[in-house]
């Protein structure tokens, strides 16, 4: 019985730490902030909010970070501009990068299509010239 007490007790303290971390990541990501929430300051959010000392912070950290990483409404990227995002933000920005792609792709066919047909006119004219001067 009193091994099913202690995961009760266990189970109940990390709820409480999964609901806190909703609760900051939610008012967090109601503001007009579009940038990236790193791991250190959503801990030292909750942190206040629990009124933890630096112990009970380092020992909820995995904890936090699991959570996060395994929300379907929050992202993770890493890298210099890493950090904890909507998955919304996310896709939006993808899509962004991805028409991005598309128009620099149509932009340069259309350049390499232009240059095509510049050059296809100058050997043209080559042509017309060489035969002018070898009829002379």
């Amino acid at each position: 019985m009193s091994k099913n007490i202690t995961i009760e007790k266990v189970l109940d303290g990390l709820s409480q730490i999964f609901q806190m971390t909703d609760t900051v990541l939610n008012e967090w990501g109601s503001s007009e902030k579009s940038e990236n929430l790193q791991f250190p300051v959503l801990l030292g959010m909750i942190a206040l909010r629990m009124n933890w000392d630096e112990k009970q912070t380092r020992e909820a950290d995995p904890f936090v970070r699991k959570y996060v990483r395994s929300h379907s409404d929050w992202t993770v990227t890493r890298g210099a501009h890493g950090g904890i995002m909507k998955t919304s933000d996310k896709l939006k920005k993808e899509e962004l990068r991805a028409a991005k792609d598309a128009a620099k792709k149509k932009m340069i066919e259309a350049i390499e299509a232009v240059a095509s047909a510049t050059q296809t006119k100058e050997s043209e004219v080559e042509t017309s010239i060489e035969n002018d001067t070898e009829e002379s």
